[in-house]
């Protein structure tokens, strides 16, 4: 009796130096990595299984662009909400820009950071969540990769209402999949358009629209609009630009302002330069 007693002791040591070692339990491993990614997240994921057409091999990364640039592209990124009336006629509300200036602020950053450094066989992903002052979490996941000088932007979900822990795990562990169908449409014009049918990602599954930007045009067209005075004034009248131009122009330059990309004094000149093209 005295050696089952002192087996069963030496036994239970053994169990509980073993757990000392091994760290933390699973279920405390995924309650600190769940709290980690509470509100948002951007990584990299291979894409190797998903089908691509023909001639498309690998992306065209890594791309290095400034925070600043990437804030200009994803501001210039806008869409317009659908609902329905009481006699069942889709109504419209005004475009908007789709990101939030705090989600342009870490996603400018971040993503700057994780495209530097994304082989041509990986996309990057992210998450973004939101509390509303109801009480709901809205959660917007997507993915973004480059091809040429086309930058491809995933919105597979765009502030979908989460109430349920699991549905906001599988969200965060799958980006790229929609839950639901979107209840926007998205703002096309001279830099955007919408591939989802075609996309690069059509084979996978549930993807959500796939925007096409082109990147390259459309930081230029801001450098031009960034260009000194003397070279802007007198504005012949072959470069004044159209109504829908300028308004894309202010839009722009008021999201720089708020995000602190650019002064007040800086503001106040670039806004004066593009009214004097118009």
């Amino acid at each position: 009796m005295k050696i089952l007693s002192r087996l069963l002791l030496s036994a239970g040591v053994l169990a509980l130096f073993g757990q000392a070692c091994s760290g933390p339990t699973l279920a405390d491993r995924s309650a600190r990595s769940l709290q980690e990614s509470q509100e948002r997240f951007v990584r990299v994921e291979a894409h190797s299984g998903d089908r691509r057409p023909e001639g498309v091999v690998r992306f065209s990364h890594p791309v290095r662009l400034s925070p600043a640039e990437w804030a200009r592209i994803l501001s210039s990124v806008r869409i317009q909400s659908r609902k329905d009336s009481f006699i069942f006629t889709p109504a419209k509300e005004p475009p908007t820009e789709a990101f939030a200036p705090e989600e342009i602020a870490y996603l400018s950053r971040t993503v700057s950071e994780t495209f530097a450094k994304t082989a041509p066989e990986q996309r990057v992903v992210f998450g973004l969540s939101r509390v509303l002052p109801s009480g709901v979490n809205e959660v917007t996941t997507g993915g973004l990769f480059v091809v040429g000088a086309r930058l491809h932007l995933i919105l597979a979900n765009y502030r979908h209402s989460v109430t349920k822990p699991s549905v906001r795990e599988q969200l965060w562990n799958e980006p790229l999949r929609s839950m639901s169908a979107p209840f926007y449409e998205v703002v096309q014009g001279d830099y955007h358009r919408v591939v989802q049918e075609k996309g690069i990602l059509s084979g996978l599954r549930n993807a959500g629209p796939e925007i096409a930007i082109e990147y390259q045009a459309l930081l230029n067209v801001k450098a031009n609009v960034a260009a000194p005075a003397e070279k802007l004034s007198p504005a012949p009248e072959s470069s004044r630009i159209p109504l829908a131009t300028v308004e894309e122009h202010l839009r722009t330059l008021k999201r720089l302002r708020e995000l602190d990309l650019i002064t007040e004094e800086e503001y106040r000149q670039k806004k004066k330069e593009i009214l004097d093209r118009f």
